[in-house]
């Protein structure tokens, strides 16, 4: 039962878009009907009940989708897909709905941030609350306080998840050849260490450059959720009768997890093929020069939209770090005196920065 403003947030954070314009569309409809029946006096105290009434089920029918799903996973899948993240397992999914045997078929999301924050051994519930807490601190005021919200529970859930999988069960890892999408492919093969099954992937990155770039026209796919649902299919296709990963391969893979895990910095980015582990303030100089190309196509002392510079850094800056430790960073050059700021920094769009004067 949803009680207060804070339970309804939650809630917020929970749906999908579907959800939300379901939602939306539901309200107005009730709207339009009691102002066409009611005169104003009584509409006023009936409408407010039917709202709250709706706001209150909310939880409601999540529980009982949640319990269609969780009849739905006890059948046993005869192939799992994962992805590193919400938006590219949309496009999966889609994109695999067009293939027969659906019924058979089930999709996971590793939804973490994986480029940013430490690591450590993420099995062990300390190092994970570790982990929880740092993230929960820095988002937490960006527009991605979702993290906060997914909670620890959810996150062990999917250590659990996925180190219990039926050997005879087909396991297709998407991933791109970026910092976060690396780091999750390599703790999914920490958490699947022991499995004696098959595990096949498909590298999304460089699989497109090779399907369908031709020689004249690149381009550099950085992340999985940039691709079309069509072409994933078609990478799909092209896979579906490669090899497993080596036993040698995998074992290699575990190795890389384990060094990368214990290291002591709290970013990673991509150099020469390799993830890096480096101090959090790696990418500052580059908001700074982002900064300082943009105020250059402004009047002198004029505000930028902090949501600008995120972007700016975002569109140009060849690693998958999210807009959220972006804006994170930017809230730090400011402590530092390195930017100005005018307005509220409750998110990215609510306030703006500018050069020192």
């Amino acid at each position: 039962m949803i009680d207060n403003v804070f339970d309804f947030e939650k809630e917020l954070h929970l749906m999908n878009e579907d959800e939300l314009r379901s939602l939306l569309r539901m309200l107005y409809l009730i709207a339009e009907r009691e102002i066409s029946v009611q005169s104003a006096e009584e509409h006023s105290d009936q409408f407010a009940t039917k709202i709250q009434s709706i706001f209150n089920t909310l939880d409601e029918n999540r529980n009982r989708e949640n319990a269609e799903k969780q009849a739905l996973m006890a059948q046993k899948p005869r192939e799992i897909h994962i992805a590193i993240g919400e938006s590219p397992l949309g496009s999966i999914k889609v994109a695999m709905g067009k293939v027969p045997g659906r019924s058979e078929r089930r999709f996971f999301s590793m939804n973490d941030y994986y480029a940013i924050g430490p690591l450590g051994d993420l099995t062990n519930k300390a190092d994970l609350h570790r982990r929880h807490l740092w993230l929960l601190e820095k988002l937490y005021l960006s527009e991605h306080g979702s993290y906060a919200v997914q909670g620890m529970d959810k996150l062990l859930q999917l250590n659990n998840m996925l180190s219990s999988i039926d050997e005879d069960t087909r396991i297709t890892i998407w991933y791109a050849n970026n910092a976060h999408e690396r780091t999750g492919l390599l703790y999914a093969m920490h958490l699947l260490r022991n499995r004696l099954g098959p595990i096949y992937l498909i590298e999304t990155s460089a699989l497109y450059q090779e399907l369908f770039n031709p020689s004249e026209v690149q381009h550099d796919v950085l992340r999985t959720g940039e691709i079309f649902s069509e072409k994933l299919l078609a990478m799909w296709q092209h896979c579906v009768n490669a090899e497993p990963l080596s036993l040698e391969k995998r074992k290699h893979m575990e190795q890389e997890w384990g060094n990368l895990a214990v290291q002591p910095g709290l970013l990673r980015l991509m150099k020469d093929g390799e993830i890096q582990s480096v101090p959090e303030d790696a990418i500052d100089e580059y908001i700074m020069q982002k900064a300082r190309e943009v105020t250059l196509t402004r009047q002198p002392g004029e505000f930028i939209k902090a949501a600008r510079v995120v972007g700016e850094v975002l569109g140009h800056l060849e690693q998958a770090v999210g807009d959220a430790f972006i804006e994170y960073r930017i809230r730090q050059l400011i402590l530092q005196g390195r930017l100005e700021m005018e307005g509220k920094p409750h998110a990215m769009r609510f306030y703006s920065v500018r050069l020192p004067q």
